[in-house]
């Protein structure tokens, strides 16, 4: 089975990919940036970009499951948004279709709901800024192609991916490096009952603010946990979920 990943060179991806390469996965790596680290043996390396729908179709050739992290990461401007995150997902989307890949997964994020206050009994869509509307959408794009093919999609709403927790919020939302690569090889592999699927991406912390839903499906074990680790994080002060996100002002 041959995994391409995209957003190789970035750094969920960069750690991803070393991980599946040890345990002998065949990988096809993508980014638009040329690749800055030794790449895994075995694995191969194209350098495109994901507005070039054709050159997403090639990489596509061949694979049995497509990991989608490029795009932009963080806040900026509406139209480059639409442009990196939407476009770029809607090309992977394509690609995939075209190519009759089966499974699809899609890095979302948890500021997808990231306007919730904290605490809330539920958290439905409330997105936090231009980037996380970017990421609803391409949520939107994921329940579209599953229901117009034969393609699985799971969306998985990553939380504050970092090696370690280093303030209050990340007693609820920590992802450590180890426990993203066990995520999200499960979601590009394990069998599903349903077409698509949309999971939370964190440890297990036990103050998380969202439900595990999904995470028996893919048979999802979380190895660490923010409170286990540091426990000393201090008291909380954010008051929405989708913390400094949900306090900047909207980009130009």
């Amino acid at each position: 089975m041959r995994l391409l990943i995209t957003g190789a060179a970035g750094t969920i991806g960069t750690r991803l990919a070393a991980d599946l390469a040890a345990q002998g996965m065949l990988l096809r790596l993508l980014d638009r940036r040329a690749c800055a680290v030794e790449l895994p043996v075995a694995a191969e390396f194209v350098q495109a970009d994901l507005r070039d729908l054709d050159a997403v179709e090639k990489a596509s050739t061949g694979v049995a499951a497509v990991v989608h992290l490029a795009g932009i990461t963080q806040e900026g401007p509406f139209p480059a948004m639409v442009e990196h995150n939407v476009t770029g997902t809607h090309h992977v989307l394509e690609a995939a279709r075209r190519q009759r890949v089966r499974r699809v997964v899609l890095a979302s994020s948890h500021h997808v709901t990231g306007l919730n206050p904290v605490g809330a009994p539920t958290a439905p869509l409330a997105p936090d800024s231009f980037y996380a509307v970017s990421k609803v959408t391409a949520e939107a794009l994921g329940h579209l192609y599953v229901h117009k093919t034969t393609m699985q999609v799971v969306a998985v709403r990553i939380g504050s991916y970092r090696d370690h927790p280093t303030e209050p919020r990340h007693r609820a939302t920590w992802l450590s490096p180890r426990d993203a690569t066990a995520l999200l090889y499960a979601a590009a592999t394990r069998p599903l009952t349903s077409p698509f699927l949309t999971v939370y991406g964190t440890s297990d912390n036990r103050d998380s603010w969202w439900p595990r839903t999904g995470w028996d499906a893919l048979g999802y074990q979380p190895a660490d946990s923010a409170d286990r680790l540091c426990p000393g994080l201090g008291p909380l002060a954010d008051r929405w979920m989708g913390g400094a996100f949900t306090n900047a002002d909207l980009p130009t």
